[in-house]
């Protein structure tokens, strides 16, 4: 996919987007402090509306709609949320479509001023990629622990942000937390990376389409077989939808 080029409008659209997101960043850093002593499920609800606000304005700033096929396949009880990489439109946004979750990502993202430290109180599952044994150990401590809270859980089994119409082999963590939870996983392919591609901060215009698949049970299977069903599923709808 060719790499898109910013028009004058992009460019001031996405600026006074970012700009209303940074004055609104320091706000909820603030609110965040004030639920210190809350319950993580409440913390979560205020700092997710900092992606509530991202959204209204990428739909009404930048032009960046979306549409949600398969609604109906969301199950009504907590499950592990397995969805394609393509930018930072899906964790937040996603938010809006599924219920109340928490995020796998990278610690250092917990670091960056404000918006890290407002990120920190919303009970994410932080890891240190750069320890696979270790970041795996966290992941399954804290996820039964989320999940004993009532959220749901958002991972992204190809480990990185990818553009459109590529393709990476699925890590084996979304399955091995599925099987240590009993979890169902619901799969989810989408094509926000043509919206808001993996590199820059400029949103284009235009309509994403987010595909929900019927939920995968491990029914007592490994790891490797749970995956490979997966990343097939999730393939299939990419393809489906044109990504």
């Amino acid at each position: 996919m060719p790499v898109k080029k910013p028009t004058l409008i992009v460019r001031a659209r996405s600026t006074t987007l970012w700009t209303i997101m940074g004055v609104y960043t320091i706000i909820i850093f603030f609110a965040a402090l004030l639920t210190a002593f809350c319950k993580p499920v409440t913390r979560n609800r205020v700092i997710c509306t900092w992606t509530w606000l991202f959204n209204f304005c990428a739909r009404n700033i930048c032009g960046v709609k979306y549409q949600v096929i398969g609604a109906e396949n969301i199950p009504n009880t907590p499950t592990i949320i397995a969805s394609s990489h393509q930018s930072m439109w899906e964790t937040l946004c996603f938010t809006q479509i599924f219920p109340q979750h928490v995020w796998v990502l990278k610690e250092e993202l917990l670091k960056i001023p404000f918006f890290g430290w407002a990120l920190s109180f919303a009970a994410p599952i932080s890891i240190n990629r750069n320890s696979s044994a270790k970041a795996m150990d966290k992941v399954l401590k804290q996820g039964r622990e989320r999940f004993s809270q009532g959220f749901w859980i958002l991972t992204f089994p190809e480990g990185t942000r990818l553009m459109p119409k590529e393709r990476k082999k699925y890590k084996f963590g979304t399955a091995k937390l599925a099987i240590l939870l009993n979890s169902q996983i619901l799969p989810v392919a989408h094509n926000a990376g043509y919206c808001y591609p993996k590199t820059g901060l400029c949103l284009y215009p235009g309509l994403i389409t987010v595909k929900v698949g019927k939920p995968i049970r491990p029914d007592n299977r490994g790891a490797e077989e749970l995956t490979y069903q997966l990343e097939v599923r999730t393939n299939a709808m990419l393809d489906e939808i044109g990504s």
